[in-house]
């Protein structure tokens, strides 16, 4: 029980208190489809700057949120991370930027590797990270 609780409270720690809803995936979406469980989050939103403005404050927003590892591959517009939860449980994120007639599109794939709920963990993340890409504006 001790664990438990314990674990709630590290889930818990530094998350952003935004309960609005996150935007839906962009048809255009090319990140995985989440599977059938609470335990992923797939987004696309869009932003009035270039593709390469937005991946670089994408890259910038993705350190700030502190990666156990992160892979960048700017000629692409992508980006991986891994993110622990509890010292235990990884999470794996990615990112994807495409150019659009108005600016770009930012998509978003946060999902756990194992179990069936996150306790929110992942919808959190999303929040924190589209937070971090909007205080990151040149």
């Amino acid at each position: 029980m001790a664990i438990g609780a314990v674990v709630f409270a590290v889930l818990g720690m530094g998350c952003s208190s935004s309960s609005g809803p996150l935007p839906p995936a962009a048809p255009s979406n090319p990140l995985p489809a989440c599977p059938d469980s609470p335990n992923c989050e797939r987004i696309s939103t869009d932003y009035a700057v270039s593709a390469d403005r937005l991946f670089a404050r994408v890259q910038t927003a993705l350190r700030d949120l502190g990666p156990a590892r992160m892979q960048l591959r700017p000629d692409s517009m992508r980006a991986a991370a891994v993110y622990r939860v509890a010292w235990v449980f990884k999470d794996d994120v990615a990112v994807d930027v495409e150019s659009t007639a108005d600016g770009s599109r930012l998509h978003v794939r946060s999902a756990s590797r194992v179990g069936q709920s996150d306790l929110g963990v992942n919808r959190r993340r999303v929040q924190r990270l589209l937070d971090a890409v909007d205080r990151a504006a040149d």
